[in-house]
């Protein structure tokens, strides 16, 4: 968003900006008008307003068929087009600034653009022919974690630097790249014109995972830079504390799944990790292959292929319980190969 409109009285650090005085440098705290250019008015709002959503329309056509396609090229380039990242700092400033009309105005700037990303997201999809099965771009923005939280935090912190101390603008791209806000949007469309409501509810949750982490990192910088409602508006103090405590409870309460994934993924790991050796010395010299390997509770299914079936599963299941420590429920799935070889002369 461009432009700069200073509001009389909510300055970022409750002072006045020295007569004639540019912005501030750099190395400084925030100047009064270190956060204006993020709330434009009149014609600039309107100009800000139209490339915004053209902007934003663009990157959710680009994520969709990059989602599609699986082209990591194509979903990078959406992030990098993508200006939904400005308005959720926008938002997040006009919390810790007190400016009440413009939490309106850039929540509801996030929320109508979400929701146009989702709705072409589901255009796309219903245009497209079906996949047989979701794509690997597709897949990886359907279970977030606790990683995507700890990016979601840095790169918000990096974004808040950069729009608080007008300086490091060639970060940037880095920071939109790095949190990612219109892939799993289109990701939520995608999924829900396929019919796939659970993926879409994972994929919703890494978009508000990215927007309250955002938010609340973005609030904690501007306020050590200095920013807060001046001494002329201090009943808008309060705003600002109900704001942020919102923010973080809903950080909160977002975390919970994402702990419950993570400890999914990390008991996926080891347990894979200590069966491994115990499958392999099962096989032993036989002609198979594990396909693929999943770990769900206590429920183990090993897809396996080859020309030799499988011995008894008992004793892999007695061996990989004492592996792991705890009871195994054992499934495996075998698809028999047929080999064969020729050998001619002239």
């Amino acid at each position: 968003m461009t432009g700069m409109v200073h509001e009389p009285g909510i300055g970022s650090a409750g002072a006045a900006a020295p007569p004639g005085s540019a912005l501030v440098d750099a190395r400084q705290s925030l100047g009064p008008a270190g956060l204006d250019d993020l709330f434009p008015d009149g014609p600039a709002f309107r100009r800000s307003l139209q490339t915004f959503t053209v902007l934003l329309a663009l990157a959710a056509f680009i994520a969709s068929f990059g989602l599609y396609a699986d082209s990591v090229a194509a979903i990078i380039g959406a992030m990098v087009v993508a200006p939904l990242g400005g308005a959720i700092m926008a938002f997040a400033a006009a919390l810790v600034t007190g400016r009440s009309r413009w939490q309106t105005i850039t929540f509801l700037q996030v929320a109508l653009g979400g929701l146009m990303v989702v709705a072409i997201g589901f255009i796309v999809s219903y245009v497209l022919p079906d996949p047989l099965r979701l794509t690997p771009s597709l897949e990886a923005r359907t279970s977030p974690g606790l990683l995507d939280l700890g990016v979601a935090l840095a790169s918000g912190a990096a974004g808040a630097y950069v729009a608080g101390r007008h300086t490091g603008t060639d970060a940037l791209p880095g920071v939109a790249i790095a949190v990612s806000l219109v892939p799993p949007l289109a990701t939520v469309g995608i999924c829900l014109q396929l019919g796939r409501f659970a993926d879409a509810g994972g994929a919703l949750l890494l978009f508000l995972t990215n927007f309250a982490a955002i938010v609340v990192i973005a609030c904690v910088v501007f306020v050590i830079f200095g920013a807060a409602p001046s001494r002329e508006m201090l009943r808008e103090r309060h705003r600002l504390r109900n704001g942020f405590i919102a923010a973080v409870v809903a950080l909160v309460i977002i975390s919970i799944p994402l702990v419950w994934n993570s400890a999914e993924t990390v008991h996926e790991i080891v347990w894979t990790r200590a069966g491994a050796p115990v499958v392999r010395d099962w096989i032993g010299t036989r002609d198979l292959q594990v396909a693929s390997w999943t770990v769900a509770g206590e429920v183990v299914t090993i897809n396996l292929v080859g020309a030799d079936p499988p011995s008894d599963a008992a004793p892999l299941a007695t061996d990989l319980a004492k592996a792991v420590g705890g009871p195994v429920e054992l499934r495996i799935t075998y698809v028999p190969v047929t080999r064969i070889r020729a050998a001619g002369t002239p």
